[in-house]
């Protein structure tokens, strides 16, 4: 079940809303947090592959950690091909078929900076709002960010995007073979928690050399300058701020290359499944509603407790849209969300708080 048809019960019967306490938020889901409305997909604090692997791909099935991108294999590889075999070797399939047509749509990220709607930005040397790095020489660009949660993306280079044409076909594999994957995970005793943590890549973007930075203290004005020097194809960073704020800004870069390649993924775009147990959904409705006390339990002159249950400090958007699919469409089996359905959504989120962790966006 897609989000069109759980959308469509919303507007017809309302929307439900739940009260999350916030809790302490780290740096790497804050700057994948405040970038959703950007709708690029999902922000990655770690681009680099770190020798784990090539680069990302299309077709790539794996989990997000601490900002970072695990890739488990790639389906559109054979099963038994040895870069499937990193993490563990997976069970015998059949790679996805995409018809014998071009099935990948490629296109470009335009250079420059790339901030969540409470960033403001100025080129410290021109004293203007900044644009963009120079293609070659020297710039500083302030980002300040007051009082609110925050993160910049700068890019002194174009980036390279690659997104599947035939998502339809990546949806159906997704369906059918979303389980394997997380016994696959178990199995090999990855940290995947639950299954619809698994994302199979169905778009990324990719770039040569990249800046970011998260503001994560909403109670502080906070501000956070980079220096960027390019020439040719690389580039070196260098930040600088000031010694009250150190802990209220998060910042990381691309090491400096000589001749770097397209391998640091900035963003990936993929879908998402979660099985619908049938009359134990359990979502985020009930993630937030304390667990009542049981007064037979209770034993003379002791004091009474509400318990809470642990409520994770973050909650990615599109497992709340997989929650609230769930719940809406509880006659179907599995839900499905893809990136793309966050920004069909937005409308829907703000008007009637349907996922209340999507409201620092």
């Amino acid at each position: 079940m897609r989000l069109d048809y759980a959308l469509s019960t919303t507007l017809l019967l309302g929307a439900s809303s739940a009260s999350i306490m916030p809790l302490p938020q780290p740096h790497y889901s804050v700057y994948r947090e405040q970038l959703t409305s950007l709708y690029h997909g999902h922000a990655l604090w770690e681009p680099d592959p770190a020798n784990l692997y090539e680069r990302v791909s299309v077709g790539d099935v794996g989990y997000v950690r601490e900002g970072y991108f695990f890739r488990m294999f790639n389906v559109r590889l054979p099963w038994n091909h040895p870069s499937n075999r990193v993490l563990g070797e997976p069970d015998p399939y059949e790679p996805v078929d995409l018809g014998p047509f071009i099935n990948i749509r490629e296109s470009r990220l335009s250079r420059g900076d790339y901030y969540s709607r409470y960033v403001s930005t100025q080129d410290v040397n021109a004293g203007v709002q900044a644009q963009a790095p120079p293609a070659d020489g020297n710039a500083i660009i302030s980002y300040r960010c007051r009082k609110r949660l925050g993160a910049v993306l700068s890019l002194p280079y174009d980036g390279y995007r690659q997104d599947v044409i035939r998502t339809k076909a990546f949806e159906d594999y997704i369906r059918d073979h979303c389980e394997n994957w997380f016994a696959f995970a178990q199995r090999n005793r990855l940290d995947v928690q639950r299954m619809e943590d698994i994302i199979l890549v169905s778009g990324c973007t990719l770039v040569t050399a990249w800046a970011a930075a998260a503001f994560v203290d909403s109670n502080l004005d906070s501000e956070i300058s980079l220096g960027c020097q390019t020439l040719g194809s690389a580039a070196t960073f260098q930040w600088h701020f000031a010694r009250q704020i150190s802990q209220s800004v998060a910042y990381n870069n691309s090491q400096e290359r000589a001749d770097p390649p397209q391998t640091q993924c900035v963003f990936i775009r993929g879908f998402r499944a979660k099985r619908i147990l049938l009359g134990l959904y359990t979502g985020l409705r009930a993630a937030a509603e304390p667990l009542p006390d049981n007064p037979d339990r209770r034993r003379d002159g002791e004091m009474q407790v509400t318990r809470v249950p642990n409520v994770p400090s973050y909650r990615d958007p599109l497992v709340g849209v997989l929650d609230y699919i769930a719940e809406k469409c509880p006659d179907n089996t599995i839900a499905i969300a893809h990136d793309d359905d966050l920004q069909l959504v937005e409308e829907v989120v703000r008007a009637n708080n349907v996922f209340p962790y999507c409201a620092n966006w």
